[in-house]
């Protein structure tokens, strides 16, 4: 869908120009007195035009408004007025509708909306990261006990998330747009005071000091990947989500389960959330360290000749008033020819001595060390080839076993039941996981789950499960 395909055409043309700070500021101060979530027409119809045309008149009064070619408009104020109001009429901005004898003006629904969203963007500031999360857990929350009538809190939240990490990885690009306008300022009070002014109070996550703490709410995010999967990827809270999707107003060449699965994947960019903090804190300490060298350097660059010189003159003056004669040079020069001033020699670099390579031998406890080391990660094998290995040793050709009835005699056959449960677990998830993988595709045997059973041994109590192994 295109921009246009909702909004006029013609919309930002009053927008253009040199009166466009000015026909912004006349929007906002209509949208505030007239238009805003909190005014209540005077009519059913919307206000009347002259009232429209009265505040027009008082913002020309206050601000004026420039014409090419002349340098102040010999025109009424009262005609200016109309005229602006006819050209936000033409282009959209607002609609006219004639009752009897009477006009009213009134804002077109979509053109508020989206007036709405322009005026949010131009008064954004610094992002609170811990108030967004806080708000998609809580929404998570109510999702996992109710699926079906929360799917669109499930749907926002996921939106939320979404434009939080966009928020965070667009406040780098606007440090160093900050820094880049920052060293055309010619004028040093000007640099100093945007530079408080905009890259510290402005630019900066408001939470930001307080993010790497454990009772920041971003510590929340592993806890909300969790309610995530417990929503959407287990059943029967998927089906329910699912058709809560189903049942939600939206583009209908989407299907729900493609939805979802986008939601989803915005949820799970949380994870890299990490790498943004990263680079934004490798972003902003260079922005400062060169900010501050700017500074340094025009404060020290930009000193006074003239105060210098006053001060000596003073000085002078001051002297032959008390009676003391200057008997040498205020100034003393410095000495043209002097041993410190001449050039050291270069001094050629020693040469390294070479020395031979000796291998270091491993020492006996080290070795046990190594030797230990290697039969631990031997023992706790989980390849492909090691399962193959137990049910060929452990399970005969044509028969079966439940996961009660498997031997576990060491550490290896201890490891091979619990790969063994969790690849049941995954084919009863995702059939094609384990059938895809080329590492499985040689396996003699297949793995079943019982659904809703489980099985207790010696050492384990978990899901039960049948190994077969085909003849």
């Amino acid at each position: 869908m295109n921009l246009f395909d909702r909004l006029p055409s013609s919309l930002f043309n009053p927008l253009t120009g040199q009166n466009n700070r000015r026909a912004w500021d006349l929007l906002t101060q209509l949208s505030e007195r007239f238009f805003g979530p909190d005014c209540v027409p005077d009519y059913p119809e919307g206000y009347l035009h002259e009232r429209i045309t009265k505040e027009i008149e008082r913002f020309l009064l206050d601000r004026g408004w420039e014409v090419e070619g002349e340098e102040e408009s010999s025109t009424p104020v009262n005609v200016q007025a109309n005229q602006l109001l006819s050209r936000f009429v033409e282009t959209g901005w607002f609609i006219e509708d004639r009752v009897g004898a009477r006009v009213f003006v009134s804002m077109r629904p979509v053109v508020a909306r989206f007036f709405e969203l322009l005026e949010s963007f131009t008064m954004e500031g610094p992002q609170l990261v811990g108030g967004n999360i806080q708000l998609i857990h809580n929404q998570l929350k109510h999702v996992v006990t109710d699926p079906k009538g929360q799917a669109a809190g499930f749907q926002s939240a996921a939106l939320l998330c979404s434009r939080l990490i966009n928020a965070l990885n667009a406040t780098t690009l606007r440090v160093r747009d900050l820094i880049r306008d920052l060293t055309q300022e010619e004028a040093t009070p000007i640099f100093v005071k945007r530079f408080f002014a905009e890259h510290i109070e402005e630019i900066y996550v408001r939470d930001f000091r307080q993010m790497r703490t454990e009772n920041h709410p971003l510590m929340l995010r592993f806890e909300i990947i969790e309610l995530v999967d417990q929503a959407a990827q287990s059943e029967p809270s998927r089906s329910l989500l699912l058709d809560g999707y189903r049942e939600l107003p939206g583009d209908r060449q989407t299907t729900a389960e493609d939805a979802l699965a986008r939601d989803i994947a915005r949820f799970h960019r949380l994870l890299d959330v990490e790498k943004f903090l990263e680079r934004m804190d490798r972003v902003i300490d260079a922005a400062t360290q060169r900010a501050l060298a700017y500074l340094g350097y025009r404060l020290k660059a930009s000193e006074r000749m003239e105060y210098v010189l006053k001060n000596a003159v003073s000085s002078v003056c001051r002297a032959a008033e008390v009676g003391i004669p200057i008997e040498s040079r205020l100034l003393s020069p410095s000495a043209v020819i002097a041993d410190y001033r001449l050039r050291m020699p270069n001094l050629p670099p020693a040469k390294p001595v070479r020395r031979s390579m000796k291998k270091r031998e491993m020492t006996p406890r080290e070795r046990a060390e190594l030797i230990l080391r290697k039969a631990m990660i031997r023992h706790r094998d989980t390849t492909p080839a090691a399962i193959h290995r137990y049910v060929e040793s452990r399970i005969p050709v044509g028969s079966q076993l439940d996961a009660s009835s498997l031997p576990i005699e060491s550490v290896e056959d201890a490891v091979a039941v619990l790969v063994l449960m969790r690849m049941a677990s995954i084919l009863r998830a995702n059939p094609r996981a384990i059938r895809e993988n080329p590492l499985f595709r040689g396996l003699k045997f297949d793995v079943q789950m019982k659904e809703g059973i489980r099985a207790e041994t010696p050492l384990f109590e978990m899901a039960d499960f049948i190994v077969i192994r085909r003849s």
